[in-house]
């Protein structure tokens, strides 16, 4: 049996309201709370705009996709933005089937991530 990339998620300040909440492994059911967490309270403490690194992703689920929706919204109210880092074109795919790269800034590094969000 194969045994699952460990999953891990941090969150990192970019600047005053500049959240980057770096994930890796499998953001699935089993993972999505943690990381749920770590996103909602990147927004509590102050993050208008956020950053999700998914570079070091290996699978990414429905339960994974509706956290960063929720994220989304959460932002919104606040005049900020959810952006995304992602190279996988697996996991590009699938924002583009369910037209989540319309809500999502997607960029191939965080470099351009930060450039588009931070003014």
């Amino acid at each position: 049996m194969e045994e699952r990339p460990q999953f891990q998620v941090d969150v990192e300040k970019a600047g005053d309201d500049v959240g980057i909440v770096v994930l890796r492994g499998e953001v699935d059911i089993y993972s999505a709370p943690q990381f749920k967490e770590a996103l909602v309270n990147g927004i509590e403490e102050g993050a208008r705009r956020i950053v999700v690194d998914l570079s070091d992703v290996t699978f990414i689920d429905s339960t994974a996709l509706g956290v960063l929706v929720s994220g989304a919204k959460r932002v919104r109210p606040r005049n900020g933005n959810l952006d995304i880092v992602c190279k996988d074109e697996n996991i590009i795919r699938i924002f583009e089937i369910t037209g989540l790269n319309r809500i999502f800034g997607i960029y191939p590094d965080r470099a351009a991530a930060l450039k588009a969000v931070v003014p």
